[in-house]
């Protein structure tokens, strides 16, 4: 009858989706239960590990669900499968400024856990040279760093305190490593 495994036949999938925009939940089900293994294949590529790809596939559903108002019946399968990879790539770009953010602080920071008292009195002293550094970054990069790596906000949340877009935080953030690497030097901290 047309159905395939990883996707099913365009007429069915318009049929679906045109059930779905007037409310069928089963509609929903049959799609997702259609479209699973392809979505997890999509992500799995970019991913490579399958907890991680099981989760994206989900939030690639939900966002399906949210989106579908806005489709178009020019083809779902590649519809899905953009959300998905799109998905996958933001979260591989999400990890990536995560490491570029440990590395960049780790220059300055000391590298051992256990601290003998003389160099607890190094550490503060290094400490107090970083906070001031930071203080003379330019006023929109040093609050959105102090607000996510002191305070350990989430972009959402300095946004929100902000009043800014959460792209507007992740730019700003991103130039300020950017200004960081530039501007610091080792002797700095020393």
């Amino acid at each position: 009858m047309g159905y395939k495994k990883g996707g099913g036949s365009i007429i069915q999938d318009e049929q679906l989706i045109r059930k779905i925009k007037v409310g069928n939940q089963h509609a929903i089900r049959l799609l997702i239960e259609r479209y699973k293994h392809h979505v997890f294949k999509v992500i799995y590529s970019v991913v490579h590990d399958e907890k991680i790809a099981e989760d994206l596939a989900q939030e690639t559903f939900i966002k399906m669900i949210d989106a579908l108002t806005s489709y178009q019946y020019k083809g779902f399968k590649t519809w899905i499968s953009r959300i998905a990879l799109h998905k996958a790539i933001d979260y591989k770009r999400k990890i990536t400024r995560h490491k570029e953010d440990l590395e960049t602080f780790e220059e300055f920071e000391p590298a051992s856990t256990e601290i003998h008292p003389d160099e607890q009195i190094i550490s503060k002293d290094k400490s107090n040279k970083i906070q001031q550094q930071i203080n003379l970054m330019p006023e929109k990069f040093r609050i959105v760093v102090k607000a996510y790596y002191f305070q350990e906000l989430s972009y959402k949340q300095i946004a929100q305190e902000l009043n800014i877009e959460e792209t507007t935080v992740k730019m700003r953030l991103y130039r300020a490593r950017k200004w960081m690497k530039e501007n610091w030097k080792e002797e700095d901290f020393n």
